[in-house]
């Protein structure tokens, strides 16, 4: 009698499902990747947009109203300068981060600065700070709150423990909210 031969089919569907999952691991477990000023060290959000039929006067003007929106602008706005197209402010976004069995909620503090030309501008995020958010009881002592540089607590340290994935998230998904609505208010 003669031995059948294997055809190799068994190998095939092995390196086709170690392939699939090579390609569908990364997917499933979404990393987060902070940009990096490389001379600073410190995360940095920074992008030019076109804008069509955007003359200077307009795109600052909408600028200056997106400022607005989170209260009195001489509070927000630190440099306002018309002539050179250029208006610098630092707020906070609130985030609310979530564990299993605790929520935290915390600040989180950025300085955003938008540069305008005629059918253009460019937007930077910088100096975030993040300021945890502490509830009082009746009659306890106020709390020395004070903030941190973000990059303490989402970036890779020596000596540190893994960054805190849940408060990476949170940002994250607070930058995107704060980036897409910087450009619908410019559009």
């Amino acid at each position: 009698m003669q031995k059948l031969k294997k055809t190799g089919r068994s190998k095939f569907k092995f390196r086709y499902l170690f392939g699939f999952l090579l390609f569908v691991w990364p997917v499933t477990l979404p990393a987060q990747n902070f940009p990096v000023d490389a001379a600073t060290g410190k995360i940095y959000y920074a992008e030019e947009v076109l804008v069509k039929d955007g003359p200077q006067w307009e795109l600052y003007h909408r600028a200056k109203a997106w400022f607005a929106t989170f209260g009195k602008t001489k509070h927000v706005i630190t440099v306002d300068d018309l002539p050179n197209g250029v208006l610098i402010g630092q707020n906070y976004s609130p985030l609310l981060v979530t564990s299993p069995g605790k929520n935290q909620r915390c600040n989180l503090w950025y300085t955003l600065k938008i540069e305008i030309a005629d059918d253009r501008y460019w937007y930077s995020l910088t100096n975030f700070e993040l300021e945890p958010v502490i509830t009082l009881k009746a009659n306890a002592a106020k709390p020395v709150i004070t903030r941190q540089p973000l990059e303490l607590a989402v970036l890779p340290q020596k000596g540190k423990s893994s960054p805190d994935k849940p408060l990476s998230e949170a940002v994250h998904e607070s930058l995107f909210s704060l980036i897409q609505s910087i450009k619908k208010s410019m559009d």
